[in-house]
């Protein structure tokens, strides 16, 4: 046990300095120097590359990239801030839900970073108290890349989970709803939670007497949305029911598209359309920063993925865990939760800390479709304030009521919500 003990502290220490040192990209090159350690130190048996899953985030990353060289980013932020500017005096409901659709549409969080001053300041100039709307939108931004076919987090987890049964339709008939239910109760509870605070009308004459920027959107830009969205549908509609899908004779077996290939062909398809039909140039798209941010999450996915595969099915070390860790879980199996939230809330990043947690809980005899109902403790990235979203957010309230710690209860309220909504749901399926 001491000497599994000491792998695991290596293997955490080394991404935690990635993490600090050069973000997700720095995670995922530390991690390989961790396997270095674990195969050429400590004897053990490498484990094979997560591929899949690295192959799905470059498809999505490409196709991201493709939408945001287009333009098609851009527009969605500016339908996004006029659909929060047109109902002012229901921010605190309006603003979580337009993060989330759009945040699951794209698959990025990048888009809240841009809706989060109009939000702020159309929250102020109703006399809303903004700090519910944006703890609402940050938290409900989060949870959406766990819900996104189009987000690396999404397609980690499916990928890992699809190996035992669980099919993106069923993920998605789970998280989903139950996702989208706790983000208007956390709305509501925090619509009167806050109501009570007095709000500081003088934080008005601090915003700008600007009005909201009038882009001009190119063509281009709309067909490119459309197309990517339409590609996004196809990949739901095709997880959800599966039955649709072409099948193959292959020697005595009948076989349908896997659901990785599915996303990656919907995802390319999406650039082909674009390079082919709306002359988007290809060193357009590789000069964006979705390419780098993409290319940095499908390195800590394998890096992280490979590690921790090395370590948790090495004979040795599962034989140690199934006598100690893994009599615990089949005993209390909700303990995961926490063991989950703790690494989340150290590590912030949803794709690392899946790789890590993940793998370690099938192998220790956790239920995959359990995993689908913890899947949001993926984001207790709140209790220490290093996400960008969080920490613009709080620089954004002129107010002053939004404070760094004040994303924490709200944080815990939703991710049980959503746990207890998703473990009811799973009950009628």
């Amino acid at each position: 046990m001491a000497l599994l003990l000491i792998e695991l502290v290596i293997m955490v220490a080394t991404i935690i300095y990635g993490l600090m040192k050069g973000g997700a990209l720095g995670a995922g090159v530390t991690a390989i120097v961790a396997l270095f350690i674990m195969i050429f130190i400590f004897k053990l048996p490498p484990s094979a590359p997560p591929v899949t899953a690295v192959l799905i985030i470059l498809s999505i990353g490409v196709a991201s990239a493709t939408l945001q060289a287009s333009g098609g980013m851009e527009y969605m932020i500016s339908v996004a801030e006029k659909i929060i500017r047109r109902y002012p005096r229901a921010i605190t409901f309006v603003a979580p839900l337009v993060c989330f659709l759009f945040v699951f549409g794209m698959g990025t969080a990048m888009i809240t970073l841009s809706l989060e001053p109009i939000i702020s300041e159309t929250a102020i100039k109703s006399k809303v108290n903004p700090k519910g709307a944006l703890v609402t939108s940050v938290l409900a931004s989060n949870m959406a890349l766990l819900c996104s076919p189009a987000s690396s987090s999404t397609a980690y987890v499916v990928t890992i989970l699809a190996a035992y049964g669980i099919s993106l339709g069923t993920y998605l008939s789970i998280t989903l709803p139950a996702t989208l239910i706790s983000i208007v109760l956390l709305s509501l509870i925090l619509t009167f939670a806050y109501k009570r605070i007095p709000f500081d009308e003088s934080a008005i004459a601090k915003l700008s007497e600007d009005q909201l920027e009038v882009r001009e959107i190119a063509t281009a830009a709309k067909k490119s949305t459309i197309v990517f969205l339409l590609c996004v549908l196809a990949i739901i509609v095709l997880g959800l029911f599966p039955s649709i899908l072409p099948t193959f004779e292959v020697g005595e077996n009948t076989v349908r598209i896997a659901t990785a290939d599915l996303v990656q062909m919907f995802m390319y398809l999406s650039v082909a359309v674009n390079i082919l039909f709306f002359k988007i140039k290809a060193k357009d798209i590789l000069a964006t920063s979705a390419i780098g941010n993409f290319l940095a999450a499908a390195l800590i996915v394998l890096g992280l993925g490979w590690v921790g595969g090395t370590i948790f099915n090495a004979p040795i070390n599962q034989a140690v865990l199934g006598q100690s860790l893994g009599q615990v879980l089949a005993q209390y199996p909700w303990v995961i939760i926490l063991i989950c939230s703790f690494v989340a809330m150290i590590i912030g990043a949803q794709t690392a800390v899946a790789a890590i947690i993940f793998p370690l809980a099938l192998t220790l005899g956790i239920s995959p479709l359990f995993l689908v109902v913890i899947v949001q403790c993926l984001n207790f990235n709140f209790v220490i304030p290093a996400q960008p979203t969080l920490l613009f957010a709080v620089e954004l309230d002129h107010t002053g009521k939004t404070k760094v710690f004040s994303f924490i209860i709200p944080g815990i309220i939703i991710t049980a919500l959503a746990i207890l909504l998703s473990y009811g749901i799973t009950l009628f399926i």
